[in-house]
């Protein structure tokens, strides 16, 4: 169930302080940082590291965010099989962004329209996805939020 709660956040994430984000202000190439979700109970679990443990080649997984609004999951050879599946999963995916709000959309049933919270300081961008705010999303282990940090590369 944790592979694939894993693999889902991983996909997910195609997603502080300082101004509200513009379209040419998230376009760019992007790694992933730092990841952390957060139970309804308050117990923090760093997901990352966990990903990592499981699956060290998700450390290099880049994201690209298109200025026409499309994005792209760019996976190393190192994730093997792994590859093909986790690409695929965002061919059609689209994002948008209106205020401090960023929407990511694909086709695929299993993963239904995500609006998350962004924030950009410097090189770095944060996402926080409430599942209140989703309610659509799966949601297997009953979290409250799942924070992203993304660094500019």
């Amino acid at each position: 169930m944790y592979r694939s709660f894993i693999l889902l956040i991983l996909i997910a994430t195609a997603f502080r302080p300082a101004f509200a984000p513009r379209v040419g202000g998230v376009a760019g190439t992007w790694k992933r940082t730092a990841m952390t979700l957060v139970e309804s109970n308050g117990k923090a679990t760093d997901m990352m590291q966990m990903m990592t443990r499981s699956m060290p080649c998700t450390k290099d997984v880049t994201y690209t965010f298109m200025s026409d609004g499309k994005m792209k999951t760019n996976v190393p050879d190192a994730c093997g099989s792994m590859k093909k599946t986790i690409e695929s999963m965002s061919v059609d995916a689209h994002w948008s962004i209106s205020g401090r709000k960023i929407t990511v959309t694909s086709s695929m049933k299993e993963f239904p329209e995500a609006v998350y919270d962004v924030s950009m300081q410097g090189r770095t961008m944060t996402w926080v996805f409430t599942y209140a705010d989703n309610p659509k999303s799966p949601n297997p282990t009953k979290a409250e939020r799942l924070t992203t940090v993304y660094e500019r590369i």
